[in-house]
């Protein structure tokens, strides 16, 4: 009987030292997963944390900016608009540069290249003049076609591009290119002009940009395509703006 006690006590032991090692085994085990748990999830936030970071980066410096012709572009949005965004250096009567200047264009530039620009040595000049024995940029007037398509962007482009032109220095007035209308409106018609740079904006059946003589210029769009061709006479003379500080 005392043998039978002795063997009920020892199995009770026995299982109890079992229940014992299995509670730790599930403990390690539970602290195991809790472990790689926590690992995983510091993993994927440090992931999360970074891709938040990179992402902006990479569009900023890889994907939304380039270079074009010596000019980098950033492209940047504005609300549901995108600019394209260059900036130039500034320089003063010294020679030193005194700040910068920038240029939103509303298409890529790269978008651009379709569009032909038969003018000499593929560079738009404009005309100079002598004023007290020192050569100075003429007047550059931007003559409109009056019976010309209206379009969309019609104002927008011609703003842009006297806007541009008289920052880079030059004076710059409005005209007509149509002599009875300039006269019934009391208007000043231009057309070419030796003793001024004269832009003629028309439409046509051909977005292109034509000399027609030295320092004048016809700039026609075709299909509302004024923005286009307007932006593409910019960027020729921002290329060469590029050239001369690269």
């Amino acid at each position: 009987m005392d043998e039978k006690k002795g063997e009920l006590k020892d199995g009770e032991n026995h299982s109890r030292e079992q229940e014992r090692l299995l509670d730790n085994f599930s403990l390690k085990d539970i602290n195991e997963k809790h472990e790689k748990q926590l690992r995983w999830s510091l993993f994927l936030m440090a992931g999360i944390i970074l891709i938040m970071v990179l992402i902006p980066f990479i569009n900023n410096n890889f994907i939304n900016k380039f270079n074009y012709h010596g000019i980098e572009f950033q492209k940047t949005h504005l609300g549901n608009l995108v600019f394209y965004s260059a900036k130039f250096p500034v320089v003063g009567g010294t020679g030193q540069v005194i700040g910068d200047y920038a240029v939103n264009l509303r298409n890529d530039p790269r978008d651009l290249g379709n569009i032909p620009v038969n003018v000499s040595e593929e560079k738009i000049k404009f005309g100079l003049i002598l004023k007290n024995n020192t050569k100075v940029y003429a007047t550059t007037y931007i003559s409109i076609n009056p019976f010309m398509k209206i379009c969309e962007d019609s104002g927008i482009s011609l703003l842009v591009l006297s806007g541009f032109l008289r920052d880079s220095g030059l004076e710059v007035k409005s005209a007509v290119t149509d002599k009875a209308y300039a006269r019934e409106n009391n208007q000043t018609q231009k057309w070419c002009d030796p003793l001024n740079t004269v832009i003629i904006v028309t439409d046509g059946n051909e977005s292109k940009i034509t000399e027609i003589m030295p320092s004048c210029f016809e700039v026609k769009f075709k299909d509302c395509e004024v923005l286009k061709v307007t932006e593409k006479f910019m960027l020729n003379i921002l290329e060469q703006y590029g050239e001369r500080f690269n």
